[in-house]
């Protein structure tokens, strides 16, 4: 690899690590926690009002939540470290990566809705005991599934690094020697192989892994909404929070995608370099969810 490749690289990792050591990481995690208890308050508010049947009671509501689904998104959470992560590592396109938050959120909402409705509904499980379900159980499967896929993304980047060690130093090199040995195989990736969250099965996987543990707030709302009789109002209320919570990771996915572009640019996608670089950040990206996923977990295992 160019040493100018080395160089691009370092600089990202620098600047992240920078922001992460520069930034008031606790003072902006307290905030957050305080405006969710403030938000907290608003939604039961709104939430009586719809009991009481105010004409603008659900929009209120519903305002709540997704001003909710906004500061509760900038605190700790597994949805931001994979959707980011995933940004960094893949040559997905931002519209790509988009989409595939929103549906992730949505499919998050979709779940507390689901497992409130069977609980409470069916099952007759009070609010403590469907959060308690949620924390003991759906929190570590979500938090192992998704240190599994950045598992994946480490090894898909150490594995193209060793089919690159035996590649020809560029591209010219490549086809002469294919043309010259006439062996027909390939000597070194594609720039496909390199690359992540381009088929169906790997976007399951994610929307999967993200939906598989409700937000607590979304629970909040949906037994609430119960036991007031107001279950539809607690639904649309809960998607609205989605929208919320989608809108800030967007934002985690924006810079991701930003990070991975300026480290490749100026380089053909399918030079050498640019192989090397990609598989570099499918390492990094994928040890980001894998490492923070593994904090996640670490509490569940003690």
């Amino acid at each position: 690899m160019q040493l100018k490749a080395y160089r691009l690289f370092a600089v990202v990792l620098a600047v992240g690590v920078g922001l992460w050591l520069v930034l008031p990481w606790d003072q902006l995690l307290r905030w957050a926690a305080s405006e969710q208890r403030e938000f907290q308050n608003a939604m039961a508010r709104a939430l009586r009002a719809v009991r009481a049947g105010e004409p603008a009671a659900l929009l209120t509501l519903c305002a709540a939540t997704a001003g909710y689904g906004v500061v509760h998104a900038i605190g700790p959470g597994h949805g931001k470290v994979l959707i980011g992560g995933a940004a960094l590592a893949s040559g997905s396109t931002f519209q790509r990566l988009a989409g595939l938050t929103v549906l992730s959120s949505l499919a998050q909402a979709g779940t507390a809705i689901v497992l409130v409705g069977l609980l409470v509904f069916a099952l007759r499980f009070n609010a403590r005991d469907a959060a308690e379900l949620t924390e003991t159980w759906l929190a570590p499967l979500s938090a192992i599934a998704i240190a599994l896929i950045g598992l994946v993304l480490v090894l898909r980047g150490v594995r193209a690094l060793h089919k690159r060690s035996g590649a020809a130093t560029d591209d010219t090199a490549q086809d002469q020697h294919k043309g010259a040995c006439g062996c027909g195989h390939a000597h070194a990736p594609t720039v496909e192989e390199v690359r992540s969250l381009n088929s169906m099965r790997e976007a399951l996987a994610i929307v999967a892994s993200i939906a598989i543990r409700p937000c607590t707030g979304a629970l909040f709302v949906l037994v609430i909404a119960a036991r007031f009789d107001a279950f539809g109002a607690g639904v649309l209320a809960v998607l609205a929070m989605a929208l919320g919570t989608a809108a800030t990771i967007l934002t985690v996915a924006a810079g991701g995608r930003l990070a991975r572009l300026f480290v490749v640019m100026g380089q053909s996608t399918k030079s050498v370099q640019a192989l090397n670089l990609s598989a570099m950040l499918h390492i990094l990206g994928g040890g980001l969810i894998l490492g923070l996923s593994m904090l996640f977990l670490a509490p569940y295992l003690t």
